[in-house]
C-alpha cells in the first residue's frame, strides 16, 4: 500500500523526550563538528586491492603514502580521498612479516575494519578539557616530545605548556598546523582521534613515526612483541 511513501528517516528516528526546536538541531556537545577521516586496517598484501576498490567503486584518489619501520615491525599506509575531498580513508597494512599493531588489531577485531575514527574540532583545547571532565581516557605523551617540539617546529605560536598539560600533539609548520590527540581503545580495538586543522591537510606525518614507535614499545611491554 503506502509503504513506498515512507522515508527512511520517518521510521528509524524519533525526537528525544523533552528536546525540540533549536536544541534538537544544535545539541550541546564537546566541540566536534565533522568526521575528519577514518582508518581502514587490512591484511598484509591486501592494501593494493583495497586501494583499487576505492578507486573503481567510489572514484577515490591517493593523497598520502607512508612506509615506516620501527625497531621490529613496520607499517604501510596509503591515504585515499573522495572526489569532493570530504571523505578521507588511510588504508594500513603491516610493513613486514612480524606481528605488529595492525596484526594485533586484525586478530582482536577478527578481520579487516576501521581502526580509529577522527573527529574534527575548532578548539582542541576546550574539546580535550570537556572530554577529560566526562571521563574519556586519552593517551599520554612523553615530556621529551614537548622538549623537542621547538626544534621540530621553530616559531611555534601554540602555548607548549597548554599542549603538554593536555597531551596534545602538533605537526606541520608554523603557518600550517595540525593538532591531534588519541583516546585509549573504546570499542574493542577501535579508538578515536580528536583533531584541529589550522591550514594543514595531512595526517600528522611528523607524529606518525613517534606514535608508531610508542605503540610498538607498548606491545613489547605487554609481551605481544619480542624485541630483536
Amino acid at each position: 500500500g503506502d509503504i513506498g511513501n515512507i522515508g527512511f528517516y520517518d521510521v528509524d528516528f524519533v525526537p528525544l523526550p523533552g528536546v525540540s526546536g533549536s536544541a534538537a538541531l544544535s545539541p550541546e556537545g564537546y566541540g566536534m563538528t565533522v568526521i575528519d577521516h577514518l582508518t581502514h586496517n587490512v591484511h598484509r598484501g591486501r592494501m593494493a586491492e583495497w586501494v583499487d576498490f576505492y578507486q573503481r567503486i567510489f572514484n577515490f584518489r591517493e593523497i598520502r603514502y607512508f612506509d615506516l619501520e620501527g625497531q621490529v615491525t613496520g607499517i604501510k599506509s596509503q591515504a585515499m580521498t573522495s572526489p569532493c575531498g570530504k571523505i578521507r580513508i588511510p588504508i594500513n597494512e603491516e610493513g613486514n612479516d612480524n606481528k605488529g599493531q595492525i596484526a594485533e588489531y586484525l586478530d582482536s577485531y577478527h578481520g579487516e575494519g576501521v581502526q580509529h575514527i577522527a573527529l574534527a574540532t575548532k578548539n582542541i583545547y576546550d574539546t580535550v578539557d570537556a572530554l577529560q571532565m566526562a571521563g574519556v581516557k586519552l593517551l599520554n605523551t612523553s615530556e621529551t616530545y614537548y622538549e623537542l617540539l621547538p626544534k621540530r617546529i621553530p616559531a611555534l605560536q601554540e602555548p607548549i605548556g597548554e599542549l603538554q598539560a593536555r597531551n596534545i600533539l602538533v605537526d606541520g609548520t608554523p603557518d600550517e598546523l595540525l593538532l591531534q590527540i588519541f583516546s585509549e581503545n573504546q570499542l574493542g580495538p577501535i579508538f578515536f582521534e580528536f583533531i584541529q586543522r589550522k591550514g594543514n591537510d595531512g595526517f600528522g606525518e611528523g607524529n606518525f613515526k613517534a606514535l608508531f614507535e610508542t605503540m610498538e614499545l607498548d606491545q613489547m611491554r605487554r609481551g605481544v612483541l619480542k624485541a630483536k
